[in-house]
């Protein structure tokens, strides 16, 4: 084979490994920039708040429609036929996740299930009220215990994201029975 030919087979070969790699990063770029787009299923838990008004003995703290920009709503779930209670998850604007949890079930079991493997590490003030503080290496908690209900905030974000969703939480008092419009109904006519 003469070294003319050789340089070209050479040549030639380098221009096929060339393409390849521009061909397998083009196809990366293509996967990054579909990827950068992801959109985050969100849920509507405003409807939520009257069912848990009707279900449950204690007042209802959700958080305000005024949260501020980032925090998604990703998950909602009740449970009103046990202890009710009722966990709102977010995903919140430092791409990580937080949930807000009540419920009227045994205090010590809805903290054991909610704060993981967290430690307590004390109380700190939040949004003007004292909360047990709980933290792992990859978890933590801010933690009330009421007379009639515990409230949770816990998840894998940062306690300064804790506090904007304590900041940001309005209670719903439970609703009043209408005793006289229940004992109307049920008085005979004519009496």
């Amino acid at each position: 084979m003469s070294e003319n030919s050789r340089a070209n087979a050479t040549f030639k070969n380098y221009a096929i490994s060339l393409g390849v790699v521009v061909g397998i990063i083009l196809v990366m770029a293509f996967v990054v920039s579909t990827r950068s787009g992801e959109n985050i299923p969100t849920v509507d838990y405003r409807p939520d708040i009257e069912v848990m008004r009707q279900s449950a003995d204690y007042e209802v703290t959700a958080p305000s429609e005024d949260m501020p920009e980032g925090w998604i709503p990703t998950s909602s779930h009740l449970d009103v036929t046990g202890p009710v209670s009722w966990s709102i998850g977010f995903a919140t604007p430092q791409d990580s996740h937080a949930m807000l949890t009540q419920s009227d079930g045994e205090p010590d079991e809805v903290i054991a299930d909610h704060v993981k493997d967290a430690e307590p590490v004390g109380t700190v003030m939040v949004a003007d009220q004292e909360w047990e503080q709980f933290e792992a290496d990859d978890w933590g908690a801010l933690v009330q215990r009421g007379d009639d209900r515990t409230l949770i905030i816990s998840g894998s974000t940062s306690m300064d994201e804790f506090a904007v969703l304590a900041e940001h939480m309005e209670t719903h008092p439970v609703p009043e029975k209408d005793d006289e419009a229940s004992e109307e109904e049920t008085e005979p006519e004519g009496s």
